[in-house]
C-alpha cells in the first residue's frame, strides 16, 4: 500500500504520494465536513509524445506548458515535470531529474496555479496578508517587491494569507472571497535578515538562486473577503492614485495566473468574474521607491488607506 500524506491548502484537500515540508498535515478530522475539492499528487510516467498539442509557450518561474485535449504538460528546462489532469490530479514525472526542493516548488506553484484555475477559482499572481479581518493583496510585476511588501505587513503584526499565488471565490453575492494558502514566502537574502523573528525556517528553492522559502511562524486561516487590492509601480516619490474601471480590469487579467494558457471560451466566464470584483473592490496603484528603508512609510500608506475606506 503506497504511503499517502494529507494536506489542506487554497481550500483544497491535497493526498500526495510527495511530502511537502511547507504543508500542514491534515488528520481526518481537520477536513470533515467541509467537503473540499480533492487533490492528488502522485508519481508516475508522463509522456506526451503521441497527444495532440492545441498549444504551447511559457509559464511560470522560467517554465513552459503544453495544452492538449486530455491534459496540461508543465516542462522546466526540457525537462517533463508533471501532467494535471481531470481537473484534479498532478502525475510528476518519476524519472525528472530535478533538485528536490526546486520540484517541490514547480508543483506547490505553476501545476498548483493550474489546477486552482481547473476549479473555477479566480488566480492572480499576487500576495495578501490579514488587515483585521480583511484580505489586503499585493500585486505589480515580477521584482516590483510584491513578496517583499507583504513581508513588512507582516512584520506590523498582519499574518500572511498566501504569497505568490491567490485563489478567489465568490459568493453568492458576489463578495470576493481569499482562501488561506501556503504559510511561506519567498524573500530575497537582503531582506529575510530584516524580519527573522518572524520566520520558522529558511529553505533553498533553487541551488543557483539567492531567493529562499521562509516559512512563517503565523499565518491566517481563514477565508477573508478581499477588500483592497494594490499595485505596485516604481516611482520617485511614494504615494496612491486610484485606477478607474477600464484600468482595474486590464491589471486583474494581466495579473491572472494562467492567463497565457487556457482558451479564449475557457476565459470568458473568468473575465466577468473579475469585472465583477472591479466592481466590489477598490484597485490602486501604490508608488513605491526601490529602496528597503521606505519600506515601512509604504506599509503606513497602506494601513492609513485601509483604515480610511472602514
Amino acid at each position: 500500500m503506497i504511503l499517502m500524506y494529507n494536506y489542506q491548502t487554497h481550500h483544497l484537500e491535497i493526498q500526495s504520494e510527495i511530502r511537502f515540508p511547507e504543508l500542514t498535515e491534515n488528520n481526518s478530522s481537520t477536513t470533515k465536513g467541509l467537503n473540499l475539492p480533492r487533490i492528488r499528487i502522485t508519481l508516475g510516467i508522463v509522456d506526451f509524445s503521441v497527444k495532440e498539442i492545441i498549444s504551447k509557450g511559457i509559464f511560470r518561474v522560467a517554465s513552459q506548458y503544453m495544452l492538449t485535449k486530455e491534459s496540461i504538460y508543465l516542462i522546466w528546462n526540457n525537462i517533463k515535470v508533471c501532467e494535471i489532469r481531470n481537473k484534479n490530479e498532478i502525475i510528476v514525472n518519476v524519472h525528472a531529474e530535478i533538485d528536490e526542493n526546486f520540484l517541490r516548488s514547480l508543483i506547490l506553484g505553476p501545476a498548483l496555479g493550474i489546477v486552482l484555475h481547473l476549479q473555477g477559482r479566480l488566480v492572480l499572481h499576487a500576495s495578501a496578508v490579514d488587515v483585521n479581518g480583511e484580505a489586503v493583496a499585493i500585486m505589480g510585476h515580477n521584482g516590483m517587491g510584491k513578496s517583499t511588501t507583504t513581508m513588512a505587513l507582516v512584520g506590523q503584526g498582519y499574518p500572511l494569507i498566501a504569497d505568490d499565488i491567490l485563489s478567489i471565490e465568490l459568493d453568492q453575492e458576489d463578495n470576493p472571497l481569499l482562501h488561506p494558502g501556503i504559510a511561506r514566502i519567498k524573500l530575497w537574502p537582503e531582506v529575510y535578515p530584516r524580519y527573522s523573528e518572524y520566520i520558522k525556517k529558511i529553505s533553498v528553492i533553487h541551488p543557483e538562486s539567492p531567493k529562499r522559502s521562509c516559512q512563517l511562524k503565523r499565518q491566517s486561516t481563514t477565508t477573508l473577503p478581499l477588500k483592497h487590492i494594490y499595485i505596485l509601480e516604481k516611482a520617485d516619490n511614494l504615494g496612491l492614485s486610484q485606477l478607474n474601471y477600464s484600468e482595474a480590469l486590464i491589471e486583474l487579467i494581466r495579473n491572472s495566473y494562467c492567463a497565457n494558457i487556457f482558451q479564449a471560451e475557457d476565459e470568458k466566464s473568468h473575465f466577468q468574474d473579475y469585472a465583477k470584483i472591479v466592481q466590489k473592490v477598490p484597485i490602486k496603484y501604490l508608488n513605491r521607491i526601490d529602496s528597503l528603508d521606505e519600506l515601512e512609510k509604504l506599509v503606513e500608506i497602506i494601513k492609513n488607506d485601509v483604515k480610511a475606506q472602514k
